[in-house]
């Protein structure tokens, strides 16, 4: 009986390749810029004119959507990764509470219909990866019997390794 979580090391872990950078600069940006935010918002509210009060506005209505975009896309780089297996499987993680990885999707390298590419500053891209029929984890495993997109910052470096795994999958499908 093969157990899957018992499966291999996976051969190939595709994540954002600045993790480490970001998440030094962008945790404390991000803290230090909420309270700043604060701080020059109380500091409004006590003159009470209407000038301060079109300030704040403004800040309500630019600044805080650009922090929960911070923060989302900060939970987004940490959480999401690509798992490719010797077998040809590749699992999906996205993040969950706290930061941590959630197994998502998991299909074959046959099943990727199409990948789009856009390029990314910092030597990195983002792939959109089209997949007919994954297998949803959710609540529990569930074979989806549709198109399903999923999206992920690499290194361009790995998008080489990927795309020949990918290419070899589909001439082994055709043959």
């Amino acid at each position: 009986m093969e157990l899957d979580f018992l499966q291999d090391e996976p051969k190939l872990v595709l994540t954002y390749p600045h993790k480490s950078k970001f998440n030094m600069i962008g945790c404390l940006s991000i803290i230090s810029s909420f309270f700043i935010v604060i701080l020059i918002l109380k500091h409004l509210i006590s003159y009470s004119t209407d000038f301060s009060d079109k300030i704040i506005m403004a800040i309500v209505l630019i600044v805080a959507p650009l922090l929960v975009w911070f923060m989302g896309y900060y939970l987004f780089i940490n959480g999401v990764k690509l798992e490719i297996y010797e077998d040809n499987v590749v699992k999906y993680y996205t993040y969950g509470r706290r930061g941590h990885s959630v197994l998502h999707f998991k299909f074959k390298l046959e099943d990727i219909e199409q990948i789009k590419i856009k390029k990314r500053p910092f030597n990195c891209l983002k792939l959109i990866i089209e997949i007919r029929n994954p297998i949803f984890y959710g609540l529990h495993e569930k074979k989806l019997n549709k198109l399903m997109n999923v999206s992920i910052i690499i290194d361009r470096k790995n998008w080489i390794f990927l795309c020949n795994r990918w290419n070899n999958s589909k001439e082994n499908k055709e043959e």
